[in-house]
């Protein structure tokens, strides 16, 4: 009668039999240990709880110690396939609740009744792997660098030819059924690999080939990829995917774990269909870490071919010096946590080990642009380095995305270069279309050369590539706000309120939109807490009896005041000008406005958009403000 076999690597379990086979060769497993195997193959990629082992193969059995039991069933399952518990191929320890079936695992229905006959098995004799095997072979999807690129772009042929067999020769678009029925994947979002380490201290390389992972498949035309920030927020959730997946409006969802062991790095990873709770797809990657580019090369080829999304295969890459790739993974762990001076330092690090590292000059622009924003340094200091890394980045690899965006940015708020910023950041989208900092950053120059409508637009896509975003949620707010959409904006901002409710630069802008809107009385309360939260050392209670007791414009004279005794900033003087414009003082407005633009204050870009200077953009002197912006 019919059974089912599944098949993975070399291996043929049959389930009707409780029979394991390696390449047509029966191998001797005791009973116990291959119903634990056929529980954990049945339910592949799923963690199977100790609990449920107990309970679906010892709960009759009274008198047996079953952790024990289960203990050694493992070992010699792990025995049989020639596995490892710290580099597994097959089976995966999952701390403190169980184990969990990793390898690429393939259901094969059949008639045939003599296993080592069925034509799905080869027959040539294999000897089992030995009893006291060290540690576990390379699965065959890893192998150098070179090999894996062939088996990569194998695949990727061969799903070519099965598409344009069955279907025709057309583009995949969104909404493609597979033969199945299922819809194919338009969007994707990868979960933080799990460090499997047993090292805290190996927790940024974990989060650095995630972001790297996010980087490679947000490449891939087609395919939405959620941002980092948005996964991030999930990073040890115990909730169930498909909640994830449609918090992030996702299709699919990626998961895996990753464990670097001396010199030795192993990648796994799985493909699930979000809508049907599906695994589609898991496979292990093994390399060395000189040989982890390419990892990430062979992770993301096979992820794009699961999901029916024909790309092409990796350029290579130049072989990156593996302490400036720790460096630089380093580096990105600091920027992500605003951490930006230790992140420029180990940037510069890396830089320091691998002169040809074109990641590590982009990764070095991007937080010296950050570093300017956040005050660490004078515009004047950072931004040309920034802009000579950027330049640098693609003159070492010209498909380096992040690279023509933050050229493109420094283009914007620093040298006010527009065409040129406008063409490197569209190049930085075309490169890394699932790029939600892309978006961001052209938005921003939309907003600069007061195509308002547009940024919205692209802010909009920024906050679909990345949902969870506080920063991205909280720009969609200004351009809106620009764009003179003051109630939109309102409710935007407060939204990004609830991810962080203590951020003074929400209240700034709630101040401005109620300012906007002709309420004084909750302009000046918004304005108080901003700057209760970002400027403790002014006396806010001294302020606020100032506008109670005179009035609107003696609080902002009063404010102006305040802002200069306070430390040093770019955009001090800017702030002092709007002030100014409040109080009908235009001849010190624009004095304070051309320092704020000799400061390269970052507002001073907007100044365009900015709606509290609707009421001179008749003036000579507004007009010399955009002469002198190359406006």
């Amino acid at each position: 009668m019919p059974f089912a076999v599944y098949r993975f690597g070399d291996f043929s379990l049959h389930c009707g039999k409780f029979e394991l086979y390696r390449k047509g060769n029966r191998l001797k497993l005791e009973r116990k240990p291959l119903e634990l195997l056929v529980l954990m193959v049945t339910k592949h990629g799923q963690v199977v709880t100790r609990e449920e082992i107990a309970q679906r193969l010892w709960d009759r059995e009274v008198f047996v110690d079953i952790e024990h039991g289960i203990n050694t069933a493992i070992r010699k399952i792990r025995q049989i396939l020639g596995d490892s518990s710290d580099l597994p191929i097959y089976v995966q320890t999952v701390s403190g609740s169980g184990y969990r079936f990793i390898a690429t695992v393939t259901e094969v229905e059949t008639d045939v009744t003599d296993p080592t006959q069925s034509p799905d098995i080869p027959t040539e004799p294999t000897p089992a792997p030995p009893e006291n095997s060290s540690g576990p072979a390379i699965p065959s999807a890893v192998q150098p660098r070179h090999t894996l690129w062939v088996i990569t772009t194998l695949c990727a042929s061969a799903l070519v030819v099965i598409f344009i067999l069955t279907v025709g020769p057309h583009p995949l678009a969104a909404g493609f059924l597979h033969r199945d029925g299922r819809a194919a994947i338009g969007s994707i979002a990868v979960l933080p690999l799990q460090n499997l380490s047993d090292d805290p201290g190996q927790e940024y390389f974990a989060d650095g080939m995630t972001d790297e992972l996010i980087t490679q498949l947000a490449r891939i035309p087609n395919l939405r990829v959620v941002s980092r920030t948005s996964v991030m927020a999930n990073k040890g959730s115990r909730r169930p995917l498909p909640d994830i997946a449609r918090q992030l409006g996702v299709d699919a969802i990626i998961e895996g774990s990753i464990v670097r062991s001396g010199d030795r790095i192993r990648i796994t990873a799985q493909l699930i269909d979000a809508r049907t709770d599906r695994h589609l797809w898991a496979q292990s990657f093994e390399g060395s870490a000189s040989d982890v580019l390419s990892l990430q090369d062979g992770v993301a080829q096979q992820i794009a071919t699961q999901a029916l999304l024909v790309v092409a295969p990796p350029s290579p890459r130049a072989i990156v010096n593996p302490a400036a790739h720790d460096a630089y993974l380093r580096g990105r762990y600091f920027f992500n946590k605003q951490g930006f001076s230790r992140s420029l330092e180990y940037f510069q690090q890396a830089i320091a080990l691998d002169p040809g590292y074109a990641s590590a000059y982009a990764g070095y622009a991007s937080a010296l642009d950050a570093a300017t924003t956040y005050n660490i340094g004078a515009p004047e200091e950072l931004m040309p380095k920034a802009i000579a890394a950027a330049q640098r980045a693609i003159q070492l690899d010209p498909q380096n995305g992040e690279a023509y965006t933050e050229l493109g940015s420094a283009q914007t708020i620093y040298e006010w270069n527009w065409a040129a910023a406008e063409q490197n950041l569209n190049r930085g989208i075309s490169l890394n279309p699932s790029d939600s900092i892309a978006e961001f950053k052209y938005a921003v120059y939309l907003d600069a050369v007061g195509r308002t409508g547009d940024a919205v637009t692209h802010m909009r896509r920024a906050l679909q590539l990345d949902p969870l975003s506080f920063l991205v949620n909280r720009r969609l707010g200004v351009a809106l706000y620009y764009d003179h959409q003051y109630d939109a904006a309102l409710v935007q901002l407060q939204r990004s309120a609830e991810m962080e409710p203590e951020s003074g630069s929400i209240e700034h802008y709630l101040s401005l939109i109620y300012e906007q809107k002709g309420n004084h009385d909750e302009a000046v309360r918004h304005n108080v807490i901003t700057l209760r939260e970002e400027l403790p050392q002014i006396d806010n209670a001294a302020l606020l009896f100032v506008y109670q007791q005179r009035g609107w414009e003696a609080y902002w004279r009063a404010h102006s005041r305040a802002l200069l005794t306070t430390s040093a900033s770019p955009c001090i003087a800017y702030q002092i000008g709007l002030d100014d414009l409040r109080v009908n003082e235009l001849n010190h407005a624009f004095e304070s406005f051309q320092r704020a633009m000799d400061n390269h204050c970052f507002s001073v870009a907007f100044i365009r958009v900015d709606p509290l200077l609707d009421s001179v953009r008749q003036d000579s002197r507004y007009a010399a403000l955009l002469t002198h912006m190359n406006q």
